[in-house]
């Protein structure tokens, strides 16, 4: 049906006889699924509202690279989700959201709505309803779906958008750097960033065709988004207090050291580290 997904287990196609005891879990502290990864996709419409709260990345991808989140420094650890499940960021991306449903291809068959087979419904019987007695898809179902399908829709539109970025040769390969008071350090490696100098070097016709396709802002959010970094640096501090430790990951951008700090966290080009 689909390829693996970051958080996704055991998509199938959701059905009213199947499904129909299932309860949407609306609590705050419903996030314990996502607490597995230090990356989720980002939409590009996401770019404007997520950049002061979450750093934006690229990620190698089948064809094309791959916008992404950063969430944690720590392959596999989501900063952003506390112990008891809530989500303290101040941007929840649409892909955390949309969990345990994505639109899911039958061969033959037009888009399906799925669901995430791993999905349980709250133990305390809390949440909203899926289907309602006779099987009818209730409201709440409804914004679900159609959550879904606005992000299947805006998906088309990151293709688009990274298209022009390779086309353009805009992207570079960078390094995440996070150096810790204690003395510990995490390296985070494969990330990409739009080369900022790059971008402003294009001859005019290529920067007012990004200007026209509505590129400009996301570009932008992007690169201010990365300040961000240090905002997890401070997250992951805590853990490392009593334990220093070297970690090198091989996952995406480049951040490195601020020399002005003995705790900070930076991103420079890999061919500069």
């Amino acid at each position: 049906m689909t390829d693996k997904m970051i958080l996704y287990s055991d998509v199938v196609p959701l059905n009213r006889d199947n499904h129909r005891s299932l309860r949407l879990d609306t609590r705050d502290d419903r996030f314990a699924f996502a607490r597995g990864t230090n990356v989720v996709p980002a939409l590009v419409d996401e770019f404007v509202a997520a950049g002061p709260h979450l750093p934006i990345l690229f990620v190698p991808g089948v064809g094309l690279p791959v916008g992404v989140f950063l969430i944690g420094l720590n392959s596999n650890e989501n900063i952003l989700v506390d112990a008891d499940g809530g989500w303290r960021g101040d941007h929840l991306p649409a892909y955390v959201r949309r969990w345990p449903f994505v639109l899911g291809e039958v061969e033959g068959r037009d888009p399906v709505i799925c669901i995430d087979q791993t999905y349980q419904s709250p133990a305390d019987g809390s949440g909203e309803p899926m289907f309602d007695d006779k099987g009818a898809e209730t409201p709440a179902l409804i914004e679900r779906i159609r959550l879904v399908n606005g992000y299947f829709e805006a998906a088309k539109r990151n293709e688009a958008f990274v298209k022009r970025l390779v086309e353009l040769s805009l992207l570079r390969s960078v390094t995440i750097d996070a150096k810790f008071a204690t003395g510990a350090s995490i390296a985070l490696h494969g990330f990409l960033t739009v080369d900022a100098e790059k971008l402003e070097a294009l001859p005019d016709a290529a920067f007012l065709s990004l200007r026209r396709d509505g590129f400009l802002a996301p570009i932008y959010a992007h690169l201010q988004s990365l300040g961000s970094v240090e905002r997890l640096r401070k997250l992951h501090a805590p853990a490392l207090a009593s334990a220093p430790r070297t970690v090198t990951a091989d996952q995406t951008p480049a951040v490195a050291n601020d020399e002005a700090a003995p705790a900070a966290a930076e991103m420079q080009p890999e061919d500069a580290a």
